[in-house]
């Protein structure tokens, strides 16, 4: 089952939400079964721009930068 850059999106988005505030999520690259995908996360410690990596046969997070 592969996913698409929507789905993508909002697998990161639901991931970080967790942490913070989550903006501007971009899904930038697809490259060898993997998407990536960028966000502004806003939490107690500041702002920063988080990298998630996505399965595309399974959906599931692979890694966080």
């Amino acid at each position: 089952m592969a996913i698409d850059r929507e789905r993508v999106e909002d697998i990161a988005r639901n991931f970080l939400q967790q942490h913070g505030d989550v903006f501007n999520v971009k899904v930038y690259d697809f490259e060898n079964g993997v998407w990536t995908a960028e966000a502004e996360v806003n939490s107690m410690s500041g702002e920063r721009v988080r990298k998630v990596k996505v399965s595309d046969k399974t959906g599931e997070i692979i890694s966080v930068e």
